[in-house]
C-alpha cells in the first residue's frame, strides 16, 4: 500500500500476530467494533447509549477547528476494513499454498541413489567387519537367520523390500541404536514403512526365540 496510514495499522498489527489469525480476522469483518476482536475504530467513545459511537457534535479531537472528527473516524474504520481485508486475504493465500504443498505436490524425500538395499549389498560383499559393526553379526550368519525367519517364521518379502532388508533394517536399529528418522533415512524407506517392516521382524523373532529358546528339565 501507498498510504502511510495504512501501513502503519497494517504492519503494527500484523507484526508477529500470525497465531489463529484467520478466526480473528473473520471475526473483525463480521463484528469490526466487537470489544476483543482488535478491530474496535481508534478514536470511537462510549457515549452511554449502549453504542460506541458518540453522537455528539462537538468531538473534535483533530486540532483542526471544525467542531467535528466525524471524517477521521470513517476514514480509519475504511483503513481498518480495507486491513482486516487485506489481512485475511494474505492468511488464506498463505493456507491454501501450505495445503497444496503438504497433500497435493508432495516433493519426494527418498531419492538418494544410494539406497538401503544397495548399502547392505556393499556391507555384505566387502570387509567382514563393516557387517558386524552395523548390524552385530556377519554376513554368513545375517543371512542364515533371514532364511529360517522367511521359511519357518512367516516373515515375508513385501513388493518393495526384501526380507534381508527387513532384518538388516531390525538389526541396525538395534546395534547401533539407531532413531527411526536415522533408519529411514539410511534406507531410504519412510517412517510408517520402517515401523510397520520393524513390527514384522520382531513378530517373527518372538517366534523364532519360542522355537529356539527352550527351557532345560531340572
Amino acid at each position: 500500500m501507498d498510504d502511510p496510514w495504512f501501513n502503519v495499522i497494517f504492519y503494527e498489527d500484523f507484526d508477529g500476530n500470525y497465531d489463529n489469525v484467520m478466526n480473528r480476522i473473520v471475526d473483525r469483518i463480521n463484528h469490526p467494533s466487537c470489544e476483543g476482536s482488535g478491530a474496535l475504530v481508534v478514536g470511537a467513545v462510549n457515549d452511554g447509549d449502549g453504542s460506541d459511537t458518540d453522537d455528539s457534535n462537538d468531538d473534535d479531537d483533530d486540532g483542526d477547528g471544525d467542531d467535528n472528527d466525524d471524517s477521521d473516524d470513517d476514514n480509519e474504520f475504511i483503513l481498518r476494513k480495507q486491513f482486516d481485508m487485506n489481512k485475511l486475504i494474505i492468511c488464506t493465500t498463505g493456507a491454501i499454498n501450505m495445503y497444496y504443498i503438504n497433500y497435493m505436490h508432495k516433493e519426494p524425500c527418498m531419492i538418494s541413489y544410494n539406497t538401503g538395499m544397495r548399502w547392505l549389498n556393499e556391507v555384505l560383499r566387502s570387509h567382514w567387519k563393516r557387517c558386524i559393526n552395523m548390524f552385530g553379526m556377519d554376513s554368513t550368519i545375517l543371512l542364515s537367520l533371514c532364511n529360517d525367519l522367511e521359511t519357518h517364521h512367516s516373515l515375508k518379502t513385501s513388493r518393495r523390500m526384501s526380507v534381508i532388508e527387513k532384518v538388516a533394517m531390525f538389526l541396525f536399529t538395534i546395534a547401533v541404536g539407531a532413531l527411526n528418522r536415522q533408519v529411514h533415512e539410511r534406507f531410504q524407506h519412510s517412517s510408517e514403512t520402517v515401523n510397520r517392516c520393524l513390527k514384522e521382524v520382531l513378530k517373527s523373532l518372538c517366534l523364532f526365540v519360542v522355537e529356539v529358546i527352550k527351557p532345560i528339565d531340572p
